[in-house]
């Protein structure tokens, strides 16, 4: 993106964001970021996330119970997508990064970012990394100890996570203007951890190329489901897990007594138990 378009681009968002409240409320921002992709955002962005990690407690409080490791090992696999697909938001943090300072920090708030600085943060190369349904459900059935069904009748485990690849910031004035950014002045808006890897671009745009997972699908393990991981919170409220079935037909207590006759009279016999 050249430094022309960024511009444009920034001064567009600005107008939009302008006149908002800044935001109070970091979780609020990051799972703005990641709702329109099906996913909760971390409370805390985490370096390493394996699936299968299980937690507990309210998507402001998240609890770690245990690691992956202790109820889903080496039987279940894991898989990772990896997407070229970037977001970009505008944010009127106000003086501060928000989520960016959440979970383990790269980075650190500079004095410079004021109340006339506004924060834009694209996200790129995103991966998405997931368990699969079958192996869990053989595991839960064939392997898993009874210490662990328990534990999973009362909390959650990560089903599915995002994490982005690459990050890119860019901090503009109340008029759209970037600021520029250069070795000299960037500490003044935003400081980076050693071994952080990052660099300027179109002295406009800091990337910082250090992998961090936002984003966590939780999965339901409850012991009358039978190992079968068919509930899924994408979402929350009021700080509290939503699970919805993502199954796409109905479970056969939720089919219509009605619709099971009609099903019946046009079904061979033989075959309905066969």
């Amino acid at each position: 993106m050249n430094t022309k378009r960024l511009v444009t681009t920034l001064a567009l968002a600005i107008v939009a964001t302008a006149c908002e409240t800044p935001i109070s409320d970091p979780l609020e921002a990051l799972n703005d970021l990641v709702k329109p992709m099906g996913y909760i955002g971390w409370q805390n962005p985490l370096k390493n996330t394996t699936t299968g990690t299980m937690v507990g407690g309210r998507p402001s409080a998240v609890s770690f119970v245990a690691p992956a490791s202790d109820c889903f090992g080496e039987e279940v696999h894991r898989f990772e997508d990896f997407s070229e697909y970037s977001t970009v938001k505008t944010y009127n943090f106000h003086g501060s990064l928000g989520f960016l300072l959440a979970g383990n920090p790269i980075l650190s708030a500079g004095l410079g970012l004021n109340k006339s600085v506004f924060v834009q943060v694209e996200l790129s190369g995103l991966t998405t990394e997931y368990m699969s349904s079958i192996d869990v459900t053989d595991w839960y059935q064939n392997g898993m100890s009874n210490t662990c069904k328990q534990y999973l009748n009362d909390v959650g485990f990560v089903m599915q996570a995002l994490k982005a690849d690459k990050l890119k910031i860019t901090f503009a004035k109340k008029s759209g203007v970037a600021i520029n950014l250069d070795a000299d002045n960037i500490s003044q808006y935003i400081g980076i951890a050693l071994g952080v890897d990052w660099s300027i671009q179109d002295n406009t745009t800091i990337v910082i190329n250090t992998p961090k997972y936002i984003g966590y699908q939780l999965g339901r393990l409850r012991l009358d489901d039978e190992g079968r991981s068919l509930y899924r919170a994408v979402s929350t409220k009021d700080d509290k897990y939503v699970f919805e079935r993502i199954a796409l037909f109905d479970a056969p207590e939720e089919v219509p007594a009605k619709s099971l006759v009609k099903s019946a009279q046009k079904t061979d016999a033989y075959s309905i138990y066969k």
